[in-house]
């Protein structure tokens, strides 16, 4: 349980890429919860890249800083029943 929570977190799956890199996924999310995850096993995460939001994927050719807006069908992929909540990339 995170320090400060009253309620556990919903179990991870942490996949290592290297030594400083991961793949996480998490089917809730709190404030900085990967963060705080992380600083309870002494180590740092120095930056967090999301690649997926429910069952929406983020796009190939999207460039960091560049947005566009999303179609309904993609609304509605964020909140698909049985996706996971959020799959981040972490470098630290």
């Amino acid at each position: 349980m995170l320090e400060g929570e009253d309620k556990a977190l919903a179990p991870a799956e942490l996949e290592v890429i290297s030594e400083t890199e991961a793949l996480l996924s998490i089917t809730e999310g709190r404030y900085h919860q990967v963060r705080h995850m992380f600083a309870a096993t002494g180590n740092h995460v120095e930056a967090l890249y999301r690649e997926e939001l429910g069952g929406l994927s983020l796009p190939d050719g999207l460039a960091a800083g560049q947005w566009r807006l999303l179609s309904e069908d993609e609304i509605a992929l964020i909140f698909q029943e049985g996706s996971k909540a959020d799959q981040s990339r972490l470098r630290g």
